[in-house]
């Protein structure tokens, strides 16, 4: 989006409204996203959760602990990596049987492994399609549907018989989960509000064969708000504990106003969304406007702003795709995508749990849960920045309509001007056609990898770690070790160098101010830098550092040693400053030391927690 849209304080429905409308008046953005039908809808599992807790609301009840990976399903096997969680998604066919009878044992099972086994779990109960045949044998019409694989049959959710039954059912669900012992109790995340089909929230999946069945939006609305008043009633209100709460597809600005303005008034304390996309992979189209009006109630937010959490879920798109050339380092970076994107949970596929076990790859599952619950700077233990260029055909004032076409997510001779000025920094187009088909095509289907996208992130991924002025004082570097095959180092997919012959010969970093509270750290506690660099060549390379007496303090010296493989240099530095007073504003940089030039991966910050930090045995 415009930066009219990124700058806007979002704190209520009215304002999303306003600003997505302004901002869709912009010729511009509008072809942009005609063009990739990148429409308002298609953000509506995005926005639906930035209005659901007034700026004066409590924030999350809960901790962020269960943050991370998750296994999707309740039987993945756990045991070889620690996930921060299971899910139970049961049916309503089989939660109720018969009409009034109850029965909750698989969800009772799902708690007591979760609590063996030191797990968290995601509650949730799947209707439409997933009814029981007694709602019908009631006399409620049955809907059947055409072109897709859940056919039905769905109930006509307006019938009042369906409602009652419905809300009966939501009433129920909530009373046993209340009422369940603490060891259970306190294993539940969240609940995830499900009103339609397989929880994508619409009424029907594919082409409604008998027209009488047609729901319109009024009417879907109308259910769904009853809907959503009795989940907040059994799990938030009267008396036992507060259960978060987590809505897809609720908030529309356009098509549900009054779901939007709900919401906004009622839900305060718990809440969140699904991200689609995000923890499917990465330099996808859209990917700035999925998360823009997200990330900033996600990670740190600011004072008075309400805190969010978000899910997204990895599918069998693992096995296709951008996945396909190289599983091992798509998965890596889609993981720093989706850290970057503030992602919270991220449920992976057990087929694709079982890759990860069969080949013993955890590296990406370890990042995600090293960072997904650090969202607040002044708490983490870790900063990252992990270098690389975003080549983003959106951004007009990066790369000018004049020089390289008008903006246009169709334009494919604008994507090729653009790879065209990077291509000898190794970036390449494999697939033109899969930028103007979408990010699900990109996700599924593209032939190959590109370079060039339409609303990619134009930068680093990072957290609270950021580079200065990256376009100007490096260059981006793409397939760093050439052509990309299944054997593929996973670090050589993006990065950033120096380039001695255009001046480029210092990199800086800085780190957010409130990482130490918004005061210089004055040699209070030691921390440690990791730097991943590409050994080739026998150049050399040093890590400089605003240290207490000396703001450009030369940390060491590196010689690399030519072996063509990446590697990591762990610097401690004992008497960091950190106050901004090195090399242009920053708090560490790298810098050549030579004519060679070096090519880094990511610039790390690891600290001790605020407890291990007050213990004297740390400081030495």
């Amino acid at each position: 989006m415009g930066s009219n849209v990124r700058d806007e304080k979002l704190a209520s429905g009215a304002d999303i409204k306003n600003i997505m409308t302004n901002a869709f008046r912009n010729k511009k953005i509008l072809t942009a996203a005609v063009s990739l039908t990148l429409s308002l809808r298609r953000f509506s599992s995005a926005l639906a959760i930035v209005a659901l807790a007034s700026p004066a609301a409590k924030l999350m009840a809960k901790s962020h602990d269960w943050y991370g990976v998750w296994a999707r399903g309740g039987n993945a096997d756990t045991s070889a990596f620690p996930f921060k969680g299971i899910e139970f998604d049961g049916k309503w066919a089989e939660i109720e049987p018969k009409e009034g009878v109850f029965d909750w044992k698989e969800l009772d099972a799902s708690l007591s492994k979760a609590a063996d086994e030191g797990l968290h779990v995601l509650l949730s109960v799947n209707v439409g399609p997933d009814s029981p045949k007694w709602l019908y044998e009631k006399g409620i019409p049955k809907a059947m549907t055409s072109g897709h694989r859940h056919a039905g049959p769905y109930p006509f959710y307006p019938d009042p018989r369906h409602v009652a039954s419905y809300h009966r059912l939501i009433e129920e669900f909530g009373r046993h989960a209340r009422n369940l012992p603490p060891r259970l109790l306190e294993r539940i995340a969240y609940v995830q509000v499900k009103t339609g089909a397989t929880g994508d929230e619409s009424p029907y999946k594919g082409n409604l064969r008998d027209a009488r069945y047609a729901i319109t939006d009024p009417q879907w609305t109308e259910f769904r708000l009853a809907a959503f008043q009795k989940y907040h009633v059994a799990f938030q209100q009267g008396p036992g504990p507060v259960i978060p709460l987590m809505f897809a597809s609720a908030a529309d600005p356009e098509r549900y106003p009054e779901l939007l303005k709900w919401i906004t008034a009622n839900v305060k304390v718990a809440w969140g969304t699904k991200m689609n996309g995000t923890g499917q992979g990465y330099q996808l189209n859209g990917e700035t406007w999925r998360t823009q009006p997200v990330l900033r109630h996600s990670v740190d937010p600011a004072p008075g702003a309400f805190e969010l959490f978000t899910r997204c879920e990895m599918d069998q798109g693992w096995q296709e795709g951008i996945f396909a050339r190289n599983i091992h380092q798509a998965f890596y970076w889609t993981s720093l995508s989706a850290v970057h994107s503030g992602l919270s949970m991220w449920n992976i596929t057990p087929t694709a749990i079982r890759w990860h076990q069969k080949t013993g790859y955890w590296e990406d599952f370890k990042f995600f849960n090293k960072y997904a619950g650090q969202t607040r700077a002044a708490e983490a233990t870790g900063a990252f920045c992990a270098l690389r260029e975003g080549l983003d055909a959106a951004d007009a004032k990066k790369f000018p309509e004049s020089v390289y076409g008008e903006v246009s997510g169709k334009d494919a001779k604008r994507l090729l001007a653009i790879c065209a000025s990077r291509a000898a920094y190794g970036a390449k187009m494999e697939d033109v056609g899969g930028v103007d088909k979408g990010m699900m095509h990109q996700r599924r289907n593209q032939e190959g990898l590109n370079d060039v996208g339409f609303e990619v992130f134009p930068g680093n991924y990072e957290r609270f770690l950021h580079q200065i002025d990256p376009d100007k004082t490096s260059v981006g570097w793409w397939r760093v070790e050439g052509e990309i095959t299944a054997n593929s180092p996973v670090y050589g997919r993006f990065a950033r160098g120096f380039e001695h012959s255009s001046g480029k010969n210092t990199m800086g970093f800085a780190l957010k101010d409130s990482f130490f509270g918004n005061k210089t750290l004055k040699g209070a506690y030691p921390v440690t830098v990791r730097v991943v660099y590409f050994d080739k060549g026998k150049g050399q390379w040093a890590l400089h550092y605003d240290a207490v007496g000396d703001p450009n303090k030369k940390a060491d010296i590196v010689t690399k040693t030519d072996t063509g493989k990446w590697m990591e240099k762990v610097f401690t530095l004992k008497d960091a400053n950190f106050g901004k007073a090195g090399w242009s504003g920053s708090d560490l940089s790298l810098v050549n030391v030579d004519a060679e030039d070096d090519i880094f991966h990511m610039v790390e910050i690891t600290r001790p927690s605020p407890v291990e930090a007050k213990n004297p045995a740390v400081q030495k």
